[in-house]
Parts: C-alpha cells; sequence; structure tokens
C-alpha cells in the first residue's frame, strides 16, 4: 500500500538467463540462487510483503516450475505469473506484465537485485527512479538529473556524464505514461543488441516532460555475477541473525547460515559462509562461500568459493567455482 493509501502493483521482472552465473543457471533461474539461505528472490519479496501490495506480477522464463512453485508456496500474496517467450530484455519483460490495466500504482523491482530504503519516499512522488553514486559509472546505466529532474538516461555510458546509477527499482503513479512508451519502443522496433532497453523507454517519459524525480537508495545488492553473489551473502549474512544447529565437531566462525540438515564434521566455518539443504562438509576450513544444496566438500581449504547443487569437492584449495553435479578433485 502507498502512502495515498490508493493501492500498489508491483512488478518483478525474472525471466533473465543469468549467463554471468553459469553454470548455476543451468540448472535454475538465476532468482532461485541462494545467498544467505534463501533464494535472492525470497529476499525481494521479505522486503514487498512489508509493502502489503495488492497484485505482484512475476514475470517468468517459458516451463518456469521453481519461481512460481517457491513463491506460492513461501508467500500468501496475489502474485500472477507472465510468461516472457523470449529473452528480449528488460522492456520487453514489464511490457509482457501488462499491469496497466489493474489502474494501481506501480513499483518495479528487479529479480536480481535487493535493495533497503524508505519506499515512502518514492511513494511521494509521480514518477521516480532509485539511484546510488557509484565510481565507476560505465558498468551501469545512469541518469543525468538537471533541476531536480531526470533529464538524461544512459546506458553504460562511455563518458562519465553522471555518477548517479540505476539500481533496478522504479516507481509510477500512472503506468499508462510508461506503458505508451514501451509500445513505442515495440512499435518502433528500437532494439539493442536484441533487446528492448527499458532505459529507452524512460527517455521516452523524459523527453515529454514527465518530471521524473531520483530517491536515494540506502543499500543496493547487486546478484548478477559470481563475486556479487559472494559480495551479497557476506552482507546479508551481517544484517540477520541466524540460529545454528548444534554441531560436536565443527567450529563456527559468524555470521554463518547453515541450513538444520546440512551436515558438518571436523570443520571450521566462516566467517560469511551460507550452506544450503542436505550439504556435507567434513575435514575442511571453509570461508566466505556459497555451499549449495546437496553438496560435499571434503578435506578443502575454500575461500570465495562456489559450490553448485550435488557437487562434489575433495582435496581442493582456494575459490573455486564448482558447477551443479561436479565432481572435483586434487591430490
Amino acid at each position: 500500500m502507498t502512502g495515498a493509501g490508493v493501492g500498489l502493483g508491483v512488478i518483478i521482472p525474472a525471466a533473465g538467463e543469468g549467463q554471468r552465473l553459469r553454470p548455476h543457471t543451468l540448472r535454475k533461474p538465476k532468482v532461485m540462487l541462494e545467498v544467505a539461505g534463501k533464494p535472492i528472490i525470497g529476499h525481494i519479496l521479505d522486503r514487498v510483503s512489508r509493502l502489503n501490495p495488492d497484485r505482484i506480477w512475476v514475470v517468468v522464463p517459458p516451463a518456469d516450475e521453481w519461481i512460481s512453485s517457491y513463491l506460492q508456496m513461501h508467500y500468501r500474496m496475489n502474485f500472477e505469473f507472465v510468461v516472457q517467450p523470449e529473452p528480449r530484455g528488460l522492456g520487453h519483460a514489464v511490457w509482457c506484465a501488462g499491469a496497466d490495466r489493474a489502474g494501481l500504482p506501480l513499483l518495479i523491482l528487479l529479480g536480481d537485485t535487493i535493495v533497503d530504503f524508505d519506499f515512502q519516499s518514492m511513494f511521494q512522488t509521480d514518477f521516480s527512479i532509485g539511484v546510488k553514486e557509484v565510481s565507476d559509472p560505465s558498468r551501469f546505466g545512469v541518469v543525468l538529473v538537471e533541476n531536480g529532474v531526470v533529464s538524461k538516461v544512459i546506458e553504460k555510458p562511455r563518458e562519465p556524464v553522471s555518477r548517479l546509477a540505476i539500481v533496478g527499482v522504479y516507481y509510477f503513479r500512472e503506468p499508462k505514461l510508461l506503458y505508451q512508451s514501451l509500445e513505442r519502443l515495440i512499435a518502433e522496433n528500437r532494439m539493442i543488441r536484441g533487446e528492448y532497453q527499458f532505459t529507452d523507454a524512460l527517455q521516452f517519459l523524459a523527453d515529454q516532460g514527465t518530471g521524473i524525480r531520483t530517491v536515494d537508495v540506502d543499500v543496493w545488492l547487486d546478484c548478477g555475477t559470481p563475486e556479487a553473489l559472494l559480495e551479497t551473502n557476506r552482507l546479508l549474512l551481517e544484517r540477520q541473525m541466524t540460529a545454528l544447529p548444534e554441531l560436536n565437531t565443527a567450529r563456527v566462525v559468524p555470521p554463518v547460515f547453515i541450513a538444520p540438515n546440512a551436515r558438518i564434521e571436523r570443520s571450521e566455518i566462516g566467517p560469511y559462509v551460507a550452506v544450503s539443504a542436505g550439504a556435507q562438509i567434513s575435514g575442511s576450513v571453509v570461508k566466505d562461500s556459497l555451499i549449495y544444496q546437496g553438496a560435499r566438500v571434503e578435506n578443502c581449504r575454500l575461500s570465495g568459493a562456489i559450490v553448485g547443487e550435488d557437487a562434489e569437492v575433495r582435496g581442493v584449495d582456494g575459490a573455486v567455482n564448482v558447477g551443479p553435479g561436479v565432481r572435483l578433485t586434487r591430490g
């Protein structure tokens, strides 16, 4: 519910292929990868649930089972799952949702980005974009602000025209104007590398003088690369309190997450380690790592590692990135 009490719709685009997170995304969608003991999209829904939205459109890939099953099992909310037939970019994903027909103010949150800030500051605007100042704007979409409103929206600028990076959260009190821009984008077949860029639709709005504002986002956790996934895991573990199972022959150095049915023997775990359900660790030292469901780690010294679901790692040291079901043995 927005501050004005007029209801709220939320779109979560979650159909991205997650190519930079392969091989882990070959088995499940990017948004279902776990950080700090929960899928990325679960952390997002925890935050969305506090807003008490009237309706949530989740844009999913074809033949999705993972995302819809998880959300319906863990959250009692009014979901509508919309298929994006082909990966044609964020602009196309939002267009597929068709959320303008509901007549609700609209919040858009990317499915691979976790943010924390005062959402009410966004709901006090008519149109707004969440931003955060960064040192290297060439890696992100950025906005140029003139006279208090957004004048330019630029995707990964070569020249540093602005340090205000777009963090993946947007608000539209009147979504029809956004959807008119998206319709124009698609009608003109305006694509870059096979994708309809959402930033182009935002630029249409800025050119029309709609008065898009910026809202500073306090916490912005990106989950788009292995390095970002580990960083997000670290930051989330620092912020949450988790009960730990009793471990007779293991030493735990907080903060960590250990699933109740994970098995850990003769090992040191932590800091900044998340161990998913059914994982087994023995004779190892594991720091700053993600050990996914059903993985087995034996006689290893891991730091900065990601061990995929049902993978087996033995006698390995260092920052390995092991895909689901892979067996890696050294020594």
